[in-house]
């Protein structure tokens, strides 16, 4: 059985179209069982989305998506929760995919699971020492003391905040774009329960299981030589909770996400683990080929190498 896998082609964002087209040529050509993309296919509009599912139209096995963070940013009349649950999986199917968030698989007796997973800030830089309410508005210090919506945020923390705190400027767009109906905790929360009864479900009906995130599920997976203007973002990387529950499967061999735009290979335990690490003009296609009894082989092949090293919140 051979599984594509690739993440992050941000379809809506200009400089990312010609190597993301590339990428799908690649795919079509390559061939497979299954095909799927894990995670900010495009951002908020869905015309974007749709033109680049089209651009798969082509592979002739099944076509899964995994949304990404950016998928459930919405229009102010919209509210991501139900993007993610009715909005996302229309216009998927529409164009030939299915949502693996909602649709776990089982072909040739491998178990498909997926989800868009989410962030509860388990995974920030403790050495930051940012005050927590600075997580939860999605705004760094810097940027708090510079955004009038975010004075009465700077100004209970003022008197503990440093020299230091105020260099980190970053803002998390999700703050802007994504609006849920609970915290980010809650969301956690839920899409662990989710995710843990795909496992159970494909487990009992499969030899093996690859689960696909875009959020990572490890610590293990955050970039540790990542410039310092980019830790604050650490706290949006995903949520231990995942890998938790992936770890609980006894059936898992491999794992795969997207997100932090930095490429990364591991083992945890037992499970191979794969970061895309697809950026904006730098796009990675994974050849996953699984065959009988526990032979596997694992490729990689690239469209357009110019890399970058972050994503854009």
């Amino acid at each position: 059985m051979r599984i594509l896998i690739t993440a992050d082609l941000h379809y809506d964002i200009a400089r990312s179209r010609e190597p993301t087209e590339a990428l799908a040529r690649r795919a079509i050509e390559t061939g497979g069982d299954c095909l799927v993309l894990v995670g900010d296919s495009a951002g908020r509009a869905i015309g974007p989305l749709r033109a680049c599912l089209r651009l798969f139209a082509d592979f002739s096995g099944r076509k899964l998506l995994v949304p990404g963070n950016h998928c459930l940013w919405c229009n102010p009349d919209e509210d991501s929760l139900d993007r993610y649950e009715r909005i996302l999986p229309a216009a998927a199917w529409e164009e030939g995919f299915a949502v693996l968030d909602h649709e776990p698989v089982v072909c040739d007796g491998v178990g498909l699971v997926g989800s868009v997973g989410w962030y509860d800030y388990s995974l920030r830089d403790h050495s930051l020492d940012i005050p927590l309410p600075f997580y939860e508005a999605k705004v760094s210090p810097g940027a708090a003391a510079r955004l009038d919506e975010h004075d009465d945020l700077f100004d209970a923390h003022r008197h503990t905040l440093t020299d230091r705190h105020l260099t980190f400027g970053a803002r998390w767009m999700d703050g802007v774009h994504v609006r849920l109906p609970f915290t980010d905790e809650q969301f956690v929360d839920l899409l662990a329960h989710k995710l843990a009864r795909q496992l159970a479900d494909v487990s009992a009906r499969s030899d093996r299981v690859v689960a696909l995130l875009h959020h990572l599920p490890f610590e293990r997976l955050v970039p540790d030589s990542r410039p310092e203007r980019l830790a604050f973002a650490a706290a949006y990387m995903g949520a231990r909770r995942f890998g938790e529950v992936l770890l609980a499967c006894d059936k898992l061999t491999h794992v795969y996400c997207g997100h932090s735009h930095w490429p990364a290979r591991r083992r945890i335990g037992g499970v191979k683990v794969v970061n895309i690490g697809s950026t904006y003009t730098h796009k990675h296609l994974e050849v996953l080929d699984l065959v009988a009894g526990r032979c596997e082989s694992v490729r990689a092949s690239t469209a357009r190498s110019q890399p970058e090293t972050a994503p854009r919140g």
